[in-house]
Parts: C-alpha cells; structure tokens; sequence
C-alpha cells in the first residue's frame, strides 16, 4: 500500500526494516497522523482508505524547485557568506581560523557546500535545496563532492573511521540521540567546537556542539574524508 501511494518502501522480503519505517513515518506526516512509523489502527485505515498518491507531480515540482534554489545558490558564488563568524568570499576560504594550507581541499569544498544551504527551512524526508531533514541534508552536502553516504542518520553512523569527541576536525560527521534511542541526527563539524546541521527548529544552522541541547545529545562522531 504504501508503494501505491508514492512512498519508497524498498526492504526486502517483506520485512518491517529501517526504510519501511521511514516512508510509514513520511506518510503519517502527510496525512497528519502522529509521526511514530508504527502502522497503527488510524494509520492502518488512512493506508486502505486513502486515493492513489500524486507524489509523481510533487516530486517532480520540488525537483524543479530544488534546481532554481541551486541556481540560486550557485549565482552568488562570489557573495561573501558566513560560516561561524567567518567569511566566505569567493574563493578566499577561511573556516573557524583553519585557513586553506592546514585542511584538506576536499575539506574547504564539503564546508563551503553545507554553508550554501544555511537558512534552508527543515522538512521532514527533504532531500534537496527546498527542504531538507538533518540526514538527508548531510548525504546532500557530501554526495556534491563524490561522495556517497547512507540515506538516514543512523545508517551514517555505521560508515567512516570513528574519532573521539577531543580528536574532531572539520569535516567530521557529528551525531546525536534525540528522538529515539541510538543516532537519530546528523551534522558536519566545521570547527571551534561548532557544526552545522538542518534541525526542525531553526532549519540548517549553526550550533555549539558542547553545550545545552547539543553537548548533552551528543553521542558520537565519524571521520568518512
């Protein structure tokens, strides 16, 4: 059923796995259910009463969205941004007093990517420029540069090099348990004890990564650079 409708529920065998999960938890939150992935009685009976999805029409207008956004971006290439209270200008990079002799170039372009989308609002299951949820934002920011990561949080987790919290360098995905048990945000760190990820509150921001909310969900970092 939620094939039919749209959703991309791909375990195989008929198991109930994580991306099952996942696409019942995107049909909830737009039916206006309870967001939980369990397919629960109300959820149940919106899967058999609800008309056939016309997700191919919304896809493909947030696909059309998403690349006059990245124009957008891409336009203003050489408009100064910030990042942490550092400027960005054109090619002239420096991030969190790392300046482009000490870090890797395919360090300075995933964090000049992921400051492209600041101020993106969040949306939950946004893969693009129009919206982006915390894991899909990450496999964005990386897969511009070559590199391909696992579609959700947890997922992210299970690949890379693991690092200590005192060993971190930019770059760096950071993650943390919020809703559920185990990883369930992702976020690149960028430096200075801060990163950057697309949370539902303020959409793809900066944070401090040590404290208040952040420093005492923080659960684990992985180098994949």
């Amino acid at each position: 059923q939620l094939i039919k409708h749209g959703y991309n529920a791909t375990d195989k065998n008929g198991v109930y796995g994580k991306e099952t999960k996942w696409a019942v938890r995107l049909f909830q939150q737009d039916r206006g259910l309870p967001v939980d992935g369990i397919v629960g009685p109300a959820t149940y009976n919106a899967l058999m009463s609800a008309p056939r999805s016309t997700k191919a029409v919304l896809t493909q207008n947030a696909a059309t969205k998403a690349v006059a956004t990245k124009s957008a971006f891409t336009n203003n290439n050489a408009t100064s941004r910030r990042v942490a209270g550092q400027s960005i200008t054109g090619k002239n990079i420096k991030l969190n007093n790392i300046t482009k002799n000490e870090t890797p170039n395919s360090i300075h372009a995933i964090l000049a990517e992921a400051d492209k989308y600041r101020g993106v609002p969040y949306v939950f299951g946004g893969t693009t420029p129009s919206g982006f949820d915390c894991s899909g934002y990450v496999k964005y920011v990386f897969a511009k540069q070559g590199i391909s990561l696992p579609r959700l949080a947890d997922e992210q987790y299970n690949v890379g090099v693991e690092v200590s919290r005192a060993n971190l360098k930019a770059g760096d995905l950071v993650f943390f348990e919020t809703y559920e048990p185990g990883p369930s945000h992702s976020g690149i760190y960028i430096g200075d004890g801060k990163f950057i990820s697309a949370t539902s509150s303020r959409g793809v921001a900066v944070a401090d990564l040590d404290t208040g909310y952040w420093g005492e969900r923080y659960i684990g970092a992985k180098r994949v650079v």
